[in-house]
């Protein structure tokens, strides 16, 4: 905890962010939240899911995160703390094709498609849900890996997949502060409907309830890996030769978004967790350590979620 308590407090110590800047940003996040989750019940999520032709929610997720992100780095620039980057046509042109990396995996939908197309109906539950955490690899991983290969080899960083995974350890702390937290979030109703993401009764061939929840767990954390290769990758790391330390800002707007289909006491955490690993990725050029708190995190929301369900049912 040491380590990161220094990764921490170096940031702040280097970067001076001016007070007016956090403060109209947290504003700014905070005025879209309460749109999505009370003021005039709008739900984004949910609105833009159901759009029709199905091309549309790709279209709204674009706009909708291009706004945002764009909002943000205007703000950092009326604050004088990057120059004017809307005349630079490489970070345009960068910025775009990360908006619509994130806008693709948000929307995709096409393993669907194949399930119907090669499963019986009694399967099909459980491989939406399986499969829905896979397609990453191929709407994130790969486009960013080409993109990598083709622009940026010359950085041997690989936007921090490529750091020495050797001080992960030092992470654990992070999952343990989080324990009480995870457990009082269980005892709310949203929590409870929202998790576990697991469902027993989606059933798969003969496979008994206890493999189910093992595959589909798996799969459930291998999806933190793309969400942290994308978000504290690529979105800080390889964005701060433009936004230096300021990368940081607008992806934890792009990154509190992401959570508007969740609870919202996730969302508002998302925020503050968003913005420190974030940090720490920044200073330790290194997402390794984020992706173990991701992981742990997240499967113990699973387990306290059932946990729930099982006790109080």
């Amino acid at each position: 905890m040491r380590a990161i308590w220094k990764y921490f407090k170096d940031f702040h110590k280097e970067v001076k962010h001016p007070p007016g800047l956090y403060i109209s940003i947290a504003l700014f996040i905070a005025i879209i939240t309460t749109l999505n989750y009370s003021l005039l019940n709008i739900r984004f999520e949910k609105w833009i899911d159901n759009l029709k032709p199905d091309a549309l929610p790709y279209l709204a997720h674009f706009v909708l995160f291009s706004f945002i992100y764009f909002f943000i780095v205007f703000l950092c620039y009326r604050y004088k703390t990057i120059p004017n980057l809307f005349r630079n046509r490489a970070f345009m042109l960068k910025s775009f094709f990360m908006l619509l990396i994130l806008s693709i995996d948000v929307s995709f939908h096409f393993h669907k498609v194949l399930v119907q197309e090669f499963f019986k109906y009694q399967d099909r539950l459980f491989l939406y849900k399986v499969t829905a955490q896979v397609t990453s690899i191929i709407v994130v991983l790969i486009p960013l890996l080409i993109y990598y290969k083709k622009y940026e080899e010359s950085n041997d960083n690989f936007y921090g997949l490529k750091a020495s995974a050797k001080k992960i350890g030092q992470y654990v702390p992070l999952i343990l502060l989080m324990i009480p937290l995870i457990a009082a979030a269980s005892f709310e109703e949203s929590f409870r409907n929202f998790y576990p993401r697991f469902l027993p009764s989606a059933q798969f061939m003969d496979w008994s309830v206890e493999v189910r929840a093992v595959v589909f767990e798996i799969f459930y954390a291998w999806d933190f890996l793309t969400t942290e290769f994308l978000f504290r990758g690529f979105m800080v790391l390889a964005f701060t030769a433009f936004l230096g330390p300021r990368a940081i800002l607008p992806m934890v707007g792009l990154y509190v978004a992401l959570h508007y289909g969740k609870p919202l006491g996730e969302t508002i955490g998302s925020f503050f967790g968003g913005y420190i690993l974030g940090v720490l990725a920044y200073q330790s050029r290194n997402i390794w350590g984020g992706i173990l708190a991701h992981m742990g995190v997240a499967l113990l929301m699973e387990l306290a979620a059932w946990l729930q369900k099982t006790l109080n049912p």
